[in-house]
């Protein structure tokens, strides 16, 4: 019986410390970036803490939701395109994806994000 309550202890430690990571890794994610869409109109990009996400380019407001895939942000929009933020040197590469095409893919075009809080 021991040797379960310790396992038990173990285990939840390292769940804990696997979330936490989780957790202030998406923090350094949550913000506001500036970009632009795949037409090269001002695309304004908001991931907050909490996993929603807000857009707005050309007066459409945009929704949708986020989430931490390896070293990237994936925002998976209500309108069915999803965008992917990665880290590239200083700055960020938003690559945009029509609805059913895969992140794995070539995204439908790479542009240049700046991260401004």
């Amino acid at each position: 019986m021991k040797k379960n309550g310790w396992a038990i202890g173990v285990l939840t430690a390292a769940l804990l410390l696997v979330l936490g990571v989780a957790s202030s890794y998406a923090d350094d994610w949550a913000g506001k970036f500036l970009t632009e869409d795949t037409k090269g109109n001002a695309f304004t990009i908001t991931l907050d803490a909490d996993g929603m996400a807000r857009g707005e380019k050309e007066g459409h407001v945009l929704n949708g939701s986020w989430s931490v895939d390896g070293a990237s942000a994936v925002i998976k929009w209500t309108t069915g395109w999803t965008t992917k933020l990665s880290a590239n040197g200083d700055g960020y590469d938003k690559s945009a994806f029509r609805p059913g095409v895969p992140i794995e893919d070539k995204g439908a075009k790479v542009i240049a994000a700046k991260k401004v809080n």
